[in-house]
């Protein structure tokens, strides 16, 4: 969904479809059927957004055959489904992400997800946002290491940069902070990547992450200022009410959310306005209750968003 602020600001509203992964391109035609056109129907929208999870092979095979790739576009207009942003990590979940940025494996993936993206990218969006690992999971990453993977982001930095040469579409890649990674925090995405492209490489912020962890939305989004780089993606909005019978031990995402949109709006910070709705525990609803318990749950989360948004002064564009 795209949402327009008063003064202007054009927010992208999209649930990741990486709840349904897909392992080839039939299937994940399929399930845009199954689940986001149910979604958007139930949601009362012309047309939905998604940020697609693809997966390596699925990539190659798009990238090597652009017939396949055009049918993907057709498919999505016809559905009423835009693409806005893509699920970078690689693999279905964070227990199993994909090679690190010290491979080329991981440059070569994403690169093809920035070629994809730019040509699913509606006519009348110039940016895209791609979603990564946070560069490695052990805590002690040697310097070499480091070393290779600076070199791998320069690199895909140089490659974004020519894509919009010829495209005309920013692809912004952002790297998410998680526990136990090479990047845990904020403070260390932009020490670690802030420096190489601040047009092309940035930050994602993880609402969860942010609402209850022990670093503040608010010393985020100053670090994020100071450094000129852009906020690519606000995910995992998803819990935004405390869990019941759990005495609050899930502070709401609601103040995350209105922190980090409300600095896009002051410009305070740069970015997409790519807000995401996404969830890691939804597999087991579809397998006790069926695909519509899915489509609920996914319309009642991104209802909860727009609503909030509404109230913050946007209103459904077109």
């Amino acid at each position: 969904m795209r949402l327009r602020h008063d003064e202007g600001t054009l927010v992208h509203l999209a649930y990741n479809a990486g709840v349904h992964p897909a392992e080839d391109l039939e299937n994940l035609i399929a399930h845009l059927t199954r689940y986001a056109v149910p979604v958007r129907r139930r949601l009362g929208v012309d047309r939905l957004g998604i940020h697609l999870w693809l997966a390596p092979a699925v990539a190659d095979h798009l990238i090597a055959d652009r017939i396949e790739l055009v049918r993907l576009r057709r498919s999505l207009e016809e559905r009423g489904l835009e693409v806005v942003g893509l699920n970078g990590t690689g693999g279905r979940n964070r227990e199993a992400p994909g090679p690190d940025w010290a491979k080329p494996e991981r440059y070569r993936y994403t690169m093809a997800l920035a070629r994809i993206l730019a040509f699913l990218l509606p006519d009348d969006v110039q940016y895209g946002s791609i979603s990564t690992i946070p560069i490695g999971w052990r805590r002690e990453w040697p310097a070499d290491l480091q070393a290779i993977a600076n070199r791998r982001l320069e690199r895909l930095a140089r490659e974004l940069r020519g894509l919009y040469s010829v495209t005309g579409k920013v692809i912004r890649v952002g790297f998410e902070p998680w526990p136990g990674c090479v990047i845990e925090t904020t403070q260390q995405a932009l020490e670690r990547v802030g420096h190489i492209d601040p047009e092309h490489l940035g930050v994602c912020l993880d609402a969860c992450h942010l609402s209850h962890g022990e670093e503040q939305a608010g010393e985020a989004l100053r670090g994020i200022a100071r450094a000129g780089a852009p906020v690519v993606r606000l995910s995992h909005v998803h819990d935004h009410e405390r869990a019941r019978g759990t005495a609050g031990e899930l502070p709401s995402t609601r103040p995350v959310l209105q922190d980090t949109v409300s600095a896009l709006l002051s410009g305070s910070v740069t970015g997409s306005a790519h807000i995401e709705v996404e969830s890691h525990d939804l597999s087991g609803i579809t397998k006790a209750k069926g695909p519509a318990a899915l489509v609920a749950r996914l319309a009642d989360e991104l209802d909860w968003t727009r609503r909030n948004l509404t109230a913050m002064g946007f209103k459904l564009a077109a």
